[in-house]
């Protein structure tokens, strides 16, 4: 497990991806509290698009398009304007290239524990690059990525969204490494296979008993004492994992669900499959996103 960023507990380097818009003003909050709560350094990284152009005003109602010539010392002195002001300890990267590339590589060699971004209309960095930035980050580096969407309160319980595979398991020991002082929900959905010809009013007993074992020996291979895997809450929903999930969040008032992004059936997969990508976008929460260092090889 010495490979595994969680492994030797809570992150003590997080970096910030922000793109500087106000819609990243919760990223940068929830990177402060926790960089706060683990006593741990935080870098704010911007990475500029070399083919990226500005709106600009040049005269009463008419927008242009242009490059400033000085982007990066722009950039810099934003972040010093907006951040080094309420934030003096941290430090700051502009950077040019693709966002994904740039993040993953600074963060390595940074020697990162987590990233943190945050979102811009309703997706991370953009309309356009909600799936490549996302799918190309979690392909590029086993470093856990917290998708900040909820105003910033302490993560009291932690929901672990599994599919009982190997991979799901990092998801559980990262959210029991990172928040040891929060209670820990493990929740799975099932879909019935021809659930329309069921009777359910009992025929679905059996996969329900199935899922349950599944769920037992899940927690057995965890890394987790006998006395934290006793206090773990256990959900298991028969419908839409996506549906399931959110309304027990909202129910609950959860605000963080950890996910793992490769597992059985695809359904948490590297390139962020359908359903958990359905979880992404529906979750009322923050999300964590884990990747199985293991699975970097393969590609």
């Amino acid at each position: 497990m010495a490979a595994f960023p969680w492994a030797k507990g809570p992150p003590k380097k997080i970096l910030l991806a922000t793109d500087l818009s106000c819609r990243c003003d919760r990223a940068l909050d929830r990177a402060a509290q926790l960089a706060r709560q683990w006593d741990s350094h935080l870098l704010a990284v911007h990475v500029l698009d070399p083919g990226e152009m500005i709106l600009a005003e040049s005269r009463v109602d008419d927008l242009v398009r242009w490059r400033p010539p000085q982007r990066v010392s722009m950039a810099k002195a934003r972040i010093q304007r907006d951040l080094l002001q309420e934030l003096p300890h941290i430090l700051v990267r502009v950077e040019e290239g693709n966002p994904a590339q740039v993040i993953g590589e600074v963060a390595r060699a940074e020697k990162c524990d987590l990233i943190v971004t945050g979102i811009a209309r309703d997706e991370v960095f953009g309309l356009h690059l909600l799936g490549a930035t996302v799918e190309r980050l979690v392909r590029r580096t086993p470093i856990p990525i917290l998708i900040v969407k909820a105003r910033t309160r302490p993560y009291r319980e932690v929901v672990v969204a599994t599919d009982f595979s190997d991979h799901s398991i990092h998801a559980l020991n990262a959210a029991a490494k990172f928040f040891p002082e929060a209670s820990l929900t493990l929740f799975h959905a099932f879909e019935l296979p021809f659930a329309g010809l069921l009777d359910k009013r009992g025929l679905g007993d059996p996969f329900g008993e199935l899922e349950r074992e599944a769920c037992e020996k899940f927690l057995a291979s965890s890394d987790l004492s006998a006395d934290r895997r006793r206090s773990i809450k256990v959900v298991i929903k028969n419908g839409s994992p996506e549906a399931a999930l959110r309304d027990y969040m909202l129910e609950g008032g959860v605000n963080l669900v950890a996910l793992a992004t490769h597992g059985r059936s695809g359904i948490y997969d590297a390139l962020i499959g359908s359903v958990a990508k359905r979880i992404l976008e529906t979750a009322p929460g923050d999300v964590l996103l884990l990747r199985d260092p293991r699975t970097l090889s393969r590609r």
